[in-house]
């Protein structure tokens, strides 16, 4: 039975998501320098051929790499969005971050390990930079709405507390007490502490 342009789009984004998921392993586990398209190629299932036909070069896999770190962390904001009160707005960030991490665990650990190589961090020092001012200039606004006296300054406090937390609790699941600290977040930022 032949397949429909829906079943098409399907079969490749799996194969598309797939490769991407695989390059990720590998960078992280042997460097991007020491990862080769055959490499990914073979550990996706597909052919190296195949795997050009989505991604011109391991640059452009390094950037869809990236790109789904955007992805992951704009749909927080994206939900963020579904609301006006801004304290509202925060505890979403701080839930979604902390769902996210701990759903996605693997991804999270995988993505460090590779965004800290040398050899991308040219790369992905200009994608968190570019990525990052978008990011910041939303939480930005939620702080001036709420009245905070340095807004911009408190954006990037936030980002660097949920930041560092993710390191550790990475680094060190068993004994980091996540849950805890998301509660002493949401509190932290809720309309009782920041409105004096």
């Amino acid at each position: 039975m032949p397949r429909t342009k829906k079943q098409f789009e399907e079969i490749r984004k799996n194969t598309r998501d797939l490769i991407l998921d695989s390059a990720l392993v590998l960078f992280a586990q042997k460097g991007f320098k020491g990862t080769s398209i055959n490499d990914i190629a073979k550990a996706s299932g597909v052919s190296k051929g195949l795997a050009y036909n989505y991604f011109k070069s391991k640059n452009d896999l390094m950037l869809a790499v990236f790109g789904m770190l955007e992805n992951e962390i704009g749909s927080i904001f994206n939900v963020m969005k579904s609301t006006e009160d801004p304290f509202e707005k925060l505890k979403i960030i701080i839930d979604l971050t902390f769902k996210n991490l701990k759903k996605d665990e693997k991804f999270w650990r995988l993505y460090m390990s590779f965004a800290f190589q040398p050899e991308v961090q040219d790369v992905a020092g200009k994608f968190m930079s570019e990525f990052l001012s978008k990011a910041f200039k939303e939480l930005d606004a939620v702080f001036k709405q709420i009245g905070v006296p340095n807004p911009k300054e408190e954006s990037k406090i936030l980002g660097s507390i949920l930041d560092g937390i993710s390191i550790h609790y990475l680094s060190d699941k068993e004994h980091y007490p996540i849950d805890k600290m998301r509660r002493f977040l949401i509190k932290k930022y809720s309309k009782d502490n920041l409105v004096l």
